[in-house]
């Protein structure tokens, strides 16, 4: 009881300066960064060891790309994530996702870094979109949240009308390579092919899970002209050799 008054007067401060007071992960208060406590800095799975060089996923060792994009070859240019997909950071993407909107700010501040160093010549930001129903009933897409807030800090304008889902489709994750396929096949289609051509892109995401969306997202934009497609997410599941 205790813990959930200190957080509802957390959120109401927040509401009313625009500010955060706390950290947003563990609620303690801030002093050297603007959303997380020395702690949490210490212990949150920072996607900074040895990473996949075509989907920037975590890995076990230092080796070119993992065995997942080399079996299946995804169709964007490079990925990479600010966090591992694990620990806290599972739970507080949950939480992004059920409500809590405020972290888009919180996790583009640790995107913002990575969109200016690992990418060249970004012309345009997009984001993995939801069907109208899914956004419907959510309230809002967390991907487009996040665009939103890394095209304010950048400059870089966000195509807000890119990409269009076309259909629902399954959890990937469980499904193998010729399923997921099959279950992604026509679902994400471009809006308007000209403002792609000649353009390199940024598309931006939550979660890379086994990277199938953000593979099937990019196809759809290169085959509308576009130069290159980058893929930029929160976080992303490791290697599966990995104990993380």
């Amino acid at each position: 009881m205790k813990g959930l008054v200190a957080e509802m007067a957390k959120r109401a401060v927040r509401l009313v300066s625009g500010e955060n007071i706390a950290c947003v992960c563990c609620g303690a208060e801030l002093f050297s960064d603007k959303y997380f406590c020395e702690r949490c800095l210490d212990s949150l799975p920072f996607n900074t060891g040895y990473i996949c060089d075509k989907c920037g996923r975590a890995i076990a060792d230092d080796y070119p790309v993992c065995p997942e994009c080399k079996a299946h070859m995804p169709d964007f240019t490079t990925a990479r994530s600010a966090f591992v997909y694990s620990g806290e950071i599972v739970r507080l993407i949950k939480e992004f996702k059920t409500g809590e909107k405020y972290l888009a700010d919180a996790f583009a501040d640790r995107m913002f870094p990575i969109l200016l160093s690992q990418f060249r010549g970004v012309d345009m930001l997009a984001f993995v979109p939801m069907t109208q129903s899914a956004e419907k009933a959510r309230g809002y897409n967390q991907a487009e949240l996040l665009a939103n807030v890394l095209s304010q800090r950048c400059g870089i304008p966000l195509e807000r009308e890119l990409l269009v889902k076309t259909r629902e489709t399954a959890e990937q994750k469980d499904l193998s390579a010729a399923e997921r396929a099959k279950n992604l096949q026509g679902s994400i289609r471009v809006h308007e092919r000209a403002v792609c051509r000649g353009k390199n892109i940024v598309l931006i995401d939550d979660v890379m899970t086994t990277g199938a969306t953000a593979s099937v997202a990019a196809k759809a934009i290169l085959r509308a002209g576009a130069l290159r497609v980058y893929v930029l997410t929160v976080a992303s599941v490791p290697e599966r050799s990995q104990n993380i």
